[in-house]
């Protein structure tokens, strides 16, 4: 070997030995610092517009004036009536007021951009989790799965409420070892409801917060919501479901058919996750519908056994079957009559969802659970009538399991496992 020779070797390693120190030195100026919020903070988990929504029950609550009939609604009528059928418009179901279709606007802009979980990156990183615990140690963390791209903010989709957390963000670096970023505490405020997801995925906590005798309503217990999630991840699905909820029991209230094609569509099956499963159809709207007095008690004695808990119960878009069940319910619990309306009202934040508490359908709801429902006399009278007394919703609710033979042990079992005294 000649001169040149060993110079060329020796450049050649040099090169080599910088170039690992290099990829070393990068490996370890990897690093994630979190920056908001700051530590120690109080936290919202509500976003300004569903702040907004809770707060405005009187305006959401506004009639809008009923618009003239387009050319094809006019057809759809004159159809009907050649028939012998009624036939609603959109105005009777579907229709938001200026103020509500303004805010459910708003409120989907700001999904997309309020991220109030922030932190700053140094390297390139990749497989971003971001992970939160009732306790310092991690030991049982929710953790957020927030892909494989580099990320640097998010917005935290299981917090419970009034519950104090420790936070961090981990990720891997170009050779695949796991960064982890420092460790900051922040506590949820106390105000309900627990909103899973995004305003616009219509999923949430019956529980927190307390009834009108001041009684805490248990959170983790009891979901209700839309379809389960569809085409995604298994990964994902398990996440959400099971993993950050711990979910035992799938309670589907819609007809076996639906489901079936929702599955062959894409839907997550929780039964594939060890999830129990049960079908116990519901009419929306109408209490004393069939489905209804047949499903609904078998809902009651599901819900009256610990062992099945914690449980989701859903149909198709969460609003109107879930909203008639959770109605009822929501009563059981003994939250006030407002409470229940805007329960029934939030699926509104959802561009496809609005369900306002004027319209035909809910009208027909709560004529049966509530004397100032507007409307719909003849079927408040022949209720008031025949099946229930003069009172709140709370009340009502109650008589109404027991009239269609819902056991008081079952009704009292529901309430000792959700409320805390």
């Amino acid at each position: 070997m000649n001169n040149r020779t060993d110079k060329t070797s020796i450049m050649k390693g040099a090169a080599a030995v910088v170039a690992a120190l290099a990829f070393v030195g990068a490996l370890q100026a990897a690093a994630i610092k979190l920056t908001a919020p700051e530590e120690g903070a109080a936290y919202d988990t509500h976003s300004s517009c569903v702040k907004e929504f809770l707060a405005n029950f009187d305006k959401r609550g506004v009639k809008p004036p009923r618009p003239p009939l387009n050319d094809e609604e006019k057809k759809l009528k004159a159809d009907a009536e050649a028939q012998g059928k009624t036939w609603y418009d959109r105005f009777d179901f579907f229709l938001f007021n200026d103020y509500t279709k303004d805010l459910n606007k708003r409120s989907l802009a700001e999904e997309k951009t309020w991220r109030p979980f922030a932190w700053t990156t140094d390297g390139t990183l990749t497989g971003f989790r971001a992970e939160f615990s009732e306790t310092a140690d991690f030991a049982k963390p929710l953790v957020e799965i927030l892909g494989e791209k580099e990320t640097v903010s998010m917005r935290p989709k299981f917090l419970k409420l009034g519950t104090k957390y420790f936070w961090r963000v981990k990720a891997k670096d170009e050779g695949g070892k796991e960064i982890v970023s420092d460790v900051r505490s922040f506590t949820t405020a106390d105000v309900p409801p627990r909103m899973i997801g995004l305003p616009s995925m219509n999923f949430r906590d019956v529980g927190g917060g307390k009834n009108v005798d001041g009684a805490k309503v248990r959170q983790g217990l009891l979901f209700r919501g839309m379809q389960p999630l569809i085409r995604k991840p298994k990964e994902v699905v398990k996440n959400f479901y099971v993993d950050n909820l711990g979910i035992k029991t799938d309670l589907d209230i819609r007809g076996e058919t639906e489901r079936a094609g929702a599955l062959q569509g894409g839907e997550a099956n929780l039964e594939e996750l060890g999830l129990k499963y049960f079908c116990y159809p519901l009419e929306d709207y109408h209490l004393y519908h069939p489905r209804c007095t047949e499903s609904i008690p078998k809902v009651m004695a599901l819900l009256a056994d610990r062992n099945n808990y914690p449980v989701y119960i859903h149909c198709m878009v969460g609003s109107d079957r879930t909203g008639t069940l959770f109605a009822v319910l929501d009563g059981v619990l003994g939250r006030d009559d407002k409470y229940i309306y805007t329960d029934y009202e939030l699926p509104s934040l959802n561009e496809w969802l609005p369900r306002f508490r004027y319209g035909r359908k809910s009208s027909e709801l709560f004529s049966y659970l509530d004397p100032a429902a507007p409307g719909y006399e003849a079927i408040r009278k022949e209720v008031w009538a025949c099946k229930l007394d003069r009172g709140n919703i709370r009340a009502n609710a109650e008589k109404y399991l027991l009239d269609i033979g819902v056991p008081q042990a079952h009704i009292d079992a529901f309430r000792e496992i959700m409320l805390e005294k």
